[in-house]
């Protein structure tokens, strides 16, 4: 009985420092410090036609994405690269995973599951 009960305590003991550590990365972070959202493409990838789309958010106040799919946004001048491999399909403030100064009212991006995950 022992031994069971200090394994549960173990197994809660992880659980609540797993939680912690996520935390302290952020809400919005996994436990290594990578967005949950997916990650950032270079640029150039726009250059050499990779993004699905181009989105200028000056126009538009949302848009949808499917998992999977690398986005080009633009404002103004700017243009950063998002590739959304999100595990928990949620909408996200574009704020969170832009660049710095990049955007500074709310843009909501909803992440749809992608084909392949729709099977």
């Amino acid at each position: 009985m022992n031994r069971v009960m200090s394994k549960s305590s173990l197994l809660v003991g992880l659980l609540v420092a797993v939680g912690a550590a996520q935390a302290a990365a952020g809400a919005d972070r996994m436990v290594n410090g990578r967005s949950q959202h997916g990650l950032a493409a270079d640029v150039a990838t726009v250059a050499a036609g990779q993004p699905g789309r181009v989105i200028n958010v000056d126009t538009e106040k949302a848009s949808n994405v499917n998992c999977g799919e690398t986005v080009a946004f633009q404002k103004g001048g700017k243009t950063f690269v998002w590739k959304f491999d999100s595990a928990n399909h949620r909408a996200v403030d574009l704020r969170t995973i832009a660049p710095a100064g990049f955007i500074d009212q709310p843009f909501v991006v909803y992440v749809s599951r992608s084909e392949a995950e729709r099977g």
